[in-house]
């Protein structure tokens, strides 16, 4: 007998079957064309990873830079709509011994949403031989051959630069290439007679599902000695590979042979649709979405966390120098009021660390100080996007015609005929500013100094004055880290004093060094310290402090870190503290 209307098993099984939830859709593209997005789609994250750049002909080229890497958290989009994408090829490896010698760039890769998201190609590599810089891009390809070729530069928030050439030659006179720059490092340099430069390391990026590097460096290339590494991310190894297709790796440098240079590896498109579409989706369609983890569940969101991110240093000069200026200070609460910004809120997933190195030594004869290098939170990962970035300390400046660097705080300016004058601080500028000025060295002609004081992220650096090198500028105090964290550093981003060829300027609170009548002093290590000037003829000058990044977030979150060198600890109040002495990931959940 039939079953009365409306009452048929199969009505019920397909209403218990069906449901009106969405799920999410992830599309990889390895060539251009086309994304459609679902009905009801009005959000997406992005990874757009343009092509790797080539390399430079033998011998000893440098290795090729990285394609741009970028990863969007959000972009609008409208629901069931073509956007157009365009994916960048690999740049060609060069054949050409002659001017400028620098091989082909990587192409870019573009997703034209409602907002056009591109990633820049890589920088080609310089060739060898008697050697050619390294070409601009997302990240710059490395120097060739030898006189010291200067790798090209990367695109801020894209990629690195690219590592010089080697110099002086060694014993055999031979060419050594640097490596190209990768997404979240720089190219090492060559070394006299190899090895090649090791390239730069990529990013990580999960929006596939899986855990995968792209935008890897290619390692320089060497005449007789060993090819540099290649960068995780699909860079291609000296003496010689090509990148790794749709990586954006950049190709490894060459040696003797082959006759010409590699090529880059293409670039990828992803796009993951976080919206959740509209429609209905049955059992079987909502297994399998939760099986291949494309089924989205609304983000967690922790709120009110709090952060501090200081650079690395800059170092001191030597002979005649002023000191370094401190990293950049970017904080959220825990700090001096004038200098708190706002603080964050954090989805769940992955960030990534990186910390910013001091600047190295200077030595005389020789240049005058080096740049500290900016401390990141946020590049990359899950998330995709740049947070917070301090900028590196300005290097201290020398006697003649040298005055201070601009960075987070500038460094300090050189003595000498109407003196020079200090850094300009708070480079980018942000607010709350990150820093502040460096001081000017003396107008001394003989003996040259005294020298100006690195700036401080709580003050200018002093003026070199009479035989007293000027004050670094003062740090600031920041407890984000109190209460039961093994860091136990409680002041950043001090100022080093400028040299004297009497009483050189002491050292600032916050890990600034004191300069010297002699050599100066170093930075107090993970501060952003600014390292010591020294004295006309001093040998040698401080150098820079590395820099650190602390994050606080509400009980509720776990932290976890790597590598293992970083910490996490708790609060006693419950909240949940990570402590980064080197570049890492954090992961929130």
């Amino acid at each position: 007998m039939a079953s009365p209307s409306g009452s048929q098993n199969g009505g019920i099984i397909g209403k218990v079957n069906n449901s009106s939830f969405g799920k999410c859709k992830v599309t990889s593209k390895t060539s251009s064309g086309t994304i459609t997005t679902q009905p009801g789609t009005t959000t997406v994250q992005t990874l757009v990873v343009a092509g790797g750049g080539g390399s430079g002909s033998p011998q000893g080229s440098g290795g090729g830079g990285a394609g741009g890497f970028r990863c969007v958290a959000s972009v609008s989009v409208a629901g069931n709509s073509p956007y157009p994408v365009t994916v960048g090829a690999g740049g060609s490896g060069s054949s050409c011994a002659g001017s400028p010698g620098i091989a082909g760039t990587g192409g870019n890769s573009v997703f034209a949403g409602i907002a056009t998201i591109t990633s820049c190609g890589g920088g080609g590599s310089g060739r060898g031989g008697d050697g050619a810089p390294g070409g601009p891009g997302g990240s710059g390809g490395g120097g060739g051959g030898r006189n010291a070729r200067a790798g090209g530069n990367g695109v801020a928030c894209q990629g690195n630069d690219g590592g010089n050439a080697s110099t002086p030659p060694g014993p055999t006179n031979s060419d050594t290439g640097g490596g190209g720059g990768g997404a979240s490092a720089a190219g090492a340099n060559g070394s006299p007679d190899g090895p090649g430069g090791n390239g730069g390391a990529g990013s990580p990026s999960t929006i596939t599902g899986s855990d995968v590097t792209y935008s890897g460096g290619g390692g320089g290339g060497s005449q007789i000695g060993s090819g540099g590494s290649a960068g995780a991310g699909g860079g291609g190894a000296g003496n010689s590979a090509d990148g790794t297709a749709n990586t954006g790796g950049g190709a490894g440098g060459v040696s003797t042979s082959p006759s010409s240079g590699r090529n880059g590896g293409s670039g990828i498109v992803v796009v993951k649709e976080l919206s959740k579409a509209s429609g209905v989706w049955s059992m079987q369609s909502q297994y399998e979405a939760i099986k291949n983890g494309s089924w989205v569940l609304p983000p967690v969101i922790y709120a009110g966390v709090n952060f501090l991110v200081v650079a690395g240093g800059g170092s001191g000069s030597a002979n005649a120098g002023g000191g370094g200026g401190a990293g950049g200070y970017r904080a959220s609460g825990f700090g001096p009021s004038p200098l708190r910004a706002s603080s964050l809120s954090l989805e769940e997933g992955e960030y990534t660390v990186t910390i910013g190195a001091g600047g190295a030594q200077s030595t005389s004869p020789g240049p005058s100080g080096f740049a500290g290098n900016d401390s990141i939170f946020g590049v990359g990962g899950s998330e995709g996007t740049t947070m917070i970035t301090a900028t590196g300390g300005g290097r201290g400046g020398q006697d003649d015609n040298f005055g201070g660097g601009d960075g987070g705080s500038g460094g300090g300016g050189g003595a000498r005929g109407g003196g020079n004058p200090g850094g300009s601080g708070n480079t980018p500028p942000f607010s709350p500013p990150q820093g502040n000025d460096g001081g000017p060295g003396a107008n001394s002609l003989s003996p040259r100094g005294p020298q100006g004081g690195g700036g401080g992220a709580g003050g200018v650096g002093g003026t070199g004055s009479g035989s007293n090198g000027g004050a670094g500028g003062a740090g600031v105090p920041n407890l984000i880290n109190c209460g039961g964290t093994p860091f136990s550093i409680t002041a950043f981003a001090g100022g080093g004093g400028g040299g004297s060829c009497s009483t050189g300027g002491p050292a600032s609170s916050g890990g600034g060094a004191g300069g010297s009548g002699g050599s100066g002093s170093n930075a107090t290590t993970n501060t952003g310290g600014g390292g010591g000037g020294a004295k006309d003829g001093g040998p040698a000058a401080g150098t820079g402090g590395p820099g650190a990044i602390i994050i606080r977030a509400p009980s509720a979150a776990t932290l976890s870190v790597s590598p293992g060198t970083n910490a996490t600890a708790a609060h006693p109040g419950g909240d949940k503290i990570a402590t980064f002495t080197v570049s890492g990931t954090l992961t929130i959940s």
